[in-house]
């Protein structure tokens, strides 16, 4: 070992005389710790939460949209298949729909608005993935459905087909499987009457409910046949949106540049160039909001490990002025300025390495618990078994602090001592995990806001070896002014009064 780790790590080392310094020293090294592992902490967090939601929006939606400026696509099967030839395009699928009134079944009155999207399902499972999360029947001219909700309409009503409703549309109007409702497309004015109006009523019976954990389509959409939808708005074989999915979803943008320069509708001029939109358009402005928040968290927690450096540079300083006879004593020894400085910044590099070392393990432990799913031991369990605990170590170390009398032989002291120096703070370890384990669970929260029920975790290993050098290196720039006073002492002055 050189010298000056040597003397820095007996500087660190309690004394009775220092014990104030070195409570100093280990609340810098805490400061350091929770520094660091907050920021983990926190950058974790918010990187499961851009990526899980990420995740949903990409689950429910396509990578690109487009559209005709005649707001209907006449021979879309034909532009279908054009769009399919699109480098980089994986599949597309024809889609029509609109906002329409929502009435139950055996309700006197209109009940709120949802989005009716008309699909082919084949098509629309090789873009987003639908079937998936659809609790029910994905059989939208389900027989054994019709056939029973035919039953329950009078002779003069018609059943159009089978709905698949949003969960939550579901859970807030009351409505199950087999239940019948009523879409009302338009209200058109009553000839006999002009202050009155015939609204155009289509019946259908929900034959599924469709649970995918985004609140934006679980609260606001029902699913009808393609074939459905067109009977519904008037507007057979046609389509008002085409759905494109791209190789990756980081492409879209270059995917609907393609499809502007390849892809040329009938008519010519404005309306023969498709209107493309993408994911990263439409949910742009919430991005960008996650990513400023990142940023405005990542300066505050770089305040953070400051402050934790600032007390590092006050412990240092306390140190030089506490031990001036010290330094005196190895300048007359010949320790030169340059090895006077490198024990402070040892001291100072040491602190930070331990801050950080605890700092990262405990960071990443919390992101683990918080992501981890499974029973654990209740909260009283954990308290119950500290606080005993923290109890028998205190008292032994209270006791092995007194001196005592014994005829017991030097190895038997040795042991004593080494049980003290190495199983106390194994032990202590052990207990902060088993109480952390029982504590930290995974969060949940309100879906209807954070369009996801559970916070997710998702640890960055490049940010974390980022974090660590930059508290190094923030640590070691804390030792600089403490390094230059302790070897800028001259002897004579540090030993003239002792």
């Amino acid at each position: 070992m050189r010298f000056e780790r040597f003397v820095a790590g007996r500087y660190l080392k309690s004394r009775r005389k220092q014990s104030f310094i070195s409570i100093i020293s280990l609340i810098s090294v805490g400061g350091v710790s929770l520094g660091i592992a907050t920021v983990i902490l926190v950058v974790s967090v918010m990187n499961g939460f851009e990526q899980s939601l990420k995740d949903k929006l990409l689950a429910n939606e396509a990578h690109v949209f487009v559209r005709s400026m005649g707001g209907f696509f006449k021979n879309y099967d034909q532009t279908v298949q054009q769009i399919k030839q699109v480098d980089d395009v994986v599949a597309a699928s024809p889609v029509i729909y609109s906002q329409l009134a929502l009435q139950p079944k055996g309700s006197k009155r209109i009940e709120g608005t949802i989005y009716v999207k008309g699909i082919d399902l084949k098509q629309e499972d090789s873009v987003t993935g639908f079937s998936e999360y659809v609790i029910g029947s994905v059989d939208f001219d389900d027989p054994e459905l019709i056939s029973a909700a035919q039953k329950k309409l009078s002779k003069r009503e018609t059943l159009k087909g089978g709905i698949i409703l949003g969960y939550n549309v579901a859970s807030q109007k009351g409505l199950f499987t087999g239940d019948i409702i009523r879409l009302i497309s338009k209200m058109e004015p009553n000839p006999a009457n002009p202050s009155t109006f015939f609204a155009d009523v289509s019946n259908y019976v929900v034959v599924g409910l469709y649970q995918s954990g985004l609140h934006t389509y679980d609260n606001a959409f029902g699913f009808v046949s393609l074939l459905a939808a067109q009977d519904l708005y008037n507007r057979s074989e046609q389509a008002n949106l085409i759905q494109v999915k791209a190789s990756t979803p980081e492409i879209a943008e270059t995917v609907a540049k393609r499809i502007r320069e390849q892809i040329k509708f009938p008519g010519g001029g404005l309306k023969g160039v498709p209107l493309t939109d993408t994911w990263m358009k439409q949910y742009a402005p919430l991005f960008e909001a996650m990513k400023l928040e990142k940023i405005v968290t990542l300066i505050i927690e770089a305040l953070i490990i400051l402050v934790a450096a600032f007390n590092i540079a006050s412990t240092l300083i306390m140190m030089v002025m506490e031990k001036t006879r010290d330094i005196g004593v190895l300048r007359a020894l010949g320790a030169s300025k340059r090895q006077i400085s490198k024990i402070f910044i040892s001291q100072g590099i040491l602190i930070g390495v331990l801050g950080a070392m605890i700092g990262t393990v405990l960071g990443i432990g919390l992101c683990f618990l918080l992501d981890l799913e499974n029973d654990r031991p209740s909260y009283w369990l954990a308290l119950t078994i500290i606080l005993p605990v923290a109890l028998q170590i205190w008292i032994s170390i209270t006791r092995s602090t007194k001196p005592v009398r014994s005829t017991a032989p030097i190895n038997g002291q040795e042991d004593k001592a080494v049980f003290f120096k190495i199983g106390i703070p194994v032990l202590w370890i052990l207990v902060v995990t088993f109480v952390l384990y029982c504590v930290v669970r995974p969060i949940q929260i309100d879906s209807r806001v954070y369009q996801l029920s559970q916070l997710a975790v998702e640890i960055d290993w490049v940010y974390v070896l980022f974090i660590n050098f930059l508290s190094f290196f923030i640590c070691l720039g804390a030792t600089l002014y403490p390094a230059w006073q302790s070897s800028n002492l001259v002897p004579v002055e540090a030993l003239r009064y002792e």
